[in-house]
């Protein structure tokens, strides 16, 4: 012991004072009344601090952890005596220093069988299995039983019999497993968070071990705090050889989840300060929607659309048990080169939990989640990964090429959306994963160009109850227009123009932008305002209450032009005003606000030629003219399929239908699509009947 300190007794003396201080004396006795059901006590680090107030043990302690934890437990043991003898009760050390908090990335050879805190999400998690402690073999030359503690991956057998003497070599070893003692163990893979990582650095892992009663307490896409010691394995290069080179990991002590995810962002007094007095400026939300993608010119509605998705609604639970999301869903439909991308990388990188990811290029554990095989302590296993909208959990999950997604993400995002839980059920593994997360979508007209006179749900490669489920739906269209081209070139080169100057003279030129807030204040702003739960006044539900009836009475003969889904869209937005504005309660203004970005979507892509609304253009691929359509065509079809042999010639039925008064253009382009669908066919060239 001479390169420590303090000698064992000392240590186990030290951490027997501490535990037999009044406080946590009491809580330790209550821990032991309660085993095994609980197995832990838990200090602070500042605990120990005020107790040893000269520092030099609790930091002895983060210097070398192993022994110093081996010893506070055989110090629980002392002081719990013989009434308490097969009680075993660990000691979890929490709430480290700021100096001991570690990102993936820092981790240094210095940090090795250090004791740190390392902040991450999880990424995968294994299932929980026994793992022996310490091993009882019997020799089979003399009879005798006795255990060997293990402390490898494989189990290792005794050199020789402590019983007889015998070597391995004369004698043989038989495992006892009914006799041997066991421990739960899992593995958890974290990385780090999106949050802490600038300029397109790609978030590293660490792997770690989770032992005894810390397993099963996370599931992929949980942020949380390991504390733990860090810890090494050397990589083997062949059956005799080891690589100087180490793969670290940690031996997790203990957990800290995390519960909101404005924590992610830690915000001083002097922040708090600024961000209330920013949000007495009458025009504190216009500065936010001109700080979205502010080099991106126009596209104001949509702008106010995504700075409320920033914010988002409050999540609700209800009487019954049931809840209701608070996070706003978006959909970016629209032609080439207008920006869809590059709005959704803005979004990811300003949301205090935004993730980014392609529907065409997600792979593993795609947009939710995976149950993959991987090598775990020398075993192949299932591993439960987490995609994207689990890692998002409490952000924006950005999804560019969301038409191009694989099949199984398409199935899953239903339950996303909605319920914002992400079930799996694959390779024996059953679990529920938190997707808490408001959905950025962008995606492609089939037709490589968005058609103005075509169903939105015609255009996307979607299914329409997965569209449905959008908040607001932007089609963002370019069409030429010389006016809105000169702003956009002028704009542009402008920008690069800016861009030159400050690459020429340093960032120390950029101009004092009069209405763009400081992207890093703006995301403080954001992760403060999601902390507040504003709540709607009596005179803003009677205006949300007004539109939505007025709404409803907007639709032709058989057209609905509103439901229950836009009602809460219109509360979700009003709510996330009221956050932009710092609010405790939604006002009218608010109301106001959302009533006027639902009405720019709804008469983007939700009106017909009649100038009426229809939501069933985005809900359902046929809306509800196209419904009548179909009936009559189908009518005209079974009176006519009796008298003609091979099917009702096409002439025929646009006849039929042009004495039903029915346009004939229109009723050769409802054939063609009822073919497509599968829904007629035809038995002879130019001859329909039903499938």
């Amino acid at each position: 012991m001479a390169e420590y300190r303090y000698e064992i007794d000392e240590i186990r003396e030290n951490f027997k004072e501490l535990l037999e201080d009044e406080e946590f004396h009491s809580e330790l006795i209550k821990v032991a009344d309660n085993y095994p059901d609980e197995k832990s006590i838990s200090i602070t680090y500042e605990d120990m601090s005020l107790f040893f107030e000269d520092l030099e043990f609790p930091r002895f302690v983060l210097k070398h952890p192993k022994i110093c934890l081996e010893e506070a437990e055989e110090a629980i043991k002392d002081i719990l005596g013989r009434s308490y003898e097969d009680v075993h009760i660990f000691l979890r050390l929490k709430g480290l220093p700021e100096a001991r908090k570690k990102m993936v990335r820092d981790l240094r050879s210095d940090d090795m069988t250090k004791y740190l805190a390392i902040d991450g999400l999880v990424r995968k998690a294994t299932e929980v299995r026994p793992k022996i402690s310490r091993a009882a073999f019997r020799c089979d030359a003399c009879g005798e039983d006795f255990k060997e503690k293990q402390s490898g991956s494989d189990i290792e057998e005794p050199i020789v019999c402590a019983s007889c003497g015998k070597s391995s070599n004369k004698t043989k070893f038989i495992l006892l497993k009914d006799k041997s003692d066991f421990e739960n163990f899992q593995n958890i893979e974290i990385q780090e968070s999106p949050d802490e990582l600038r300029g397109g650095e790609q978030p590293q892992r660490l792997k770690t071990w989770v032992k005894d009663d810390l397993v099963g307490e996370v599931a992929p896409g949980d942020r949380i705090t390991l504390n733990g010691i860090l810890d090494g394995t050397p990589k083997r290069k062949s059956t005799r050889s080891l690589s100087r080179v180490f793969d670290i990991f940690m031996r997790v002590n203990g957990i800290e989840v995390k519960e909101y995810e404005f924590e992610d962002l830690e915000l001083s007094e002097e922040d708090r300060r600024e961000i209330k007095e920013a949000a007495e400026d009458h025009r504190i939300f216009a500065k936010i929607v001109s700080s979205v993608a502010p080099s991106i010119h126009g596209l104001h509605n949509e702008k106010i659309g995504l700075a409320l998705q920033l914010f988002g609604g409050v999540r609700k639970e209800l009487a019954d048990g049931t809840m209701t999301r608070g996070d706003v869903h978006i959909l970016l439909v629209g032609d080439p080169g207008t920006a869809k991308s590059q709005l959704l990388r803005y979004i990811s990188e300003l949301s205090p939990r935004g993730m980014y990811a392609s529907g065409k290029g997600s792979t593993g554990a795609g947009l939710t989640a995976a149950a993959i095989r991987e090598e775990v302590m020398g075993e192949s296993r299932w591993v439960l990964e987490a995609g994207t909208l689990v890692l998002a959990d409490g952000g924006i999950a950005c999804v560019d090429e969301l038409d191009k997604m694989r099949a199984e993400d398409r199935s899953a995002m239903h339950e996303a959306m909605e319920q914002q839980t992400i079930s799996v059920a694959k390779a024996g593994i059953n679990a529920t994963l938190n997707s808490r997360c408001a959905v950025l979508g962008a995606a492609n007209p089939i037709y490589g160009r968005f058609e103005v006179h075509e169903n939105i749900s015609q255009q996307i490669d979607l299914p329409p109850p997965l569209i449905s489920r959008f908040d607001l739906i932007f089609a963002l269209i370019d069409k030429p227009d010389r006016e809105k081209d000169l702003e956009i070139a002028k704009h542009i080169l402008t920008i690069h123009e800016e861009g030159e100057r400050i690459e020429r003279e340093g960032k120390d030129a950029e101009l004092d932008s009069k209405s763009v807030l400081d992207k890093e204040f703006l995301r403080k702003y954001i992760a403060y305002a999601k902390s507040l739960t504003p709540v709607m006044t009596k005179e803003t539900m009677k205006k949300l209450e007004n539109f939505y009836l007025d709404l409803r009475g907007k639709g032709g003969d058989d057209s609905i032009p509103a439901t229950a889904r836009q009602l809460e869209s219109l509360v979700r937005l009003t709510e996330a005003s009221a956050r932009a504005h710092l609010r405790e309660q939604a006002t009218v203004e608010d109301a106001e606000r959302a009533i006027k970005v639902t009405g720019y979507f709804l008469e983007q892509v939700a009106s017909t030629d009649s100038d009426t609304l229809d939501i069933d253009i985005v809900a359902s691929s046929v809306s509800a003219s196209e419904r009548t359509l179909l009936a009559q065509i189908r009518d005209i079809l079974k009176e006519k399929r009796g008298i003609h042999e091979g099917g009702v010639p096409a002439e025929d039925i646009i006849e039929e239908a042009e004495s039903r008064g029915l346009s004939r253009e229109e009723v050769r382009k409802e054939l063609k699509r009822m073919k497509t669908n599968g829904q007629i066919y035809e038995p002879s060239p130019g001859s329909y009947d039903l499938a």
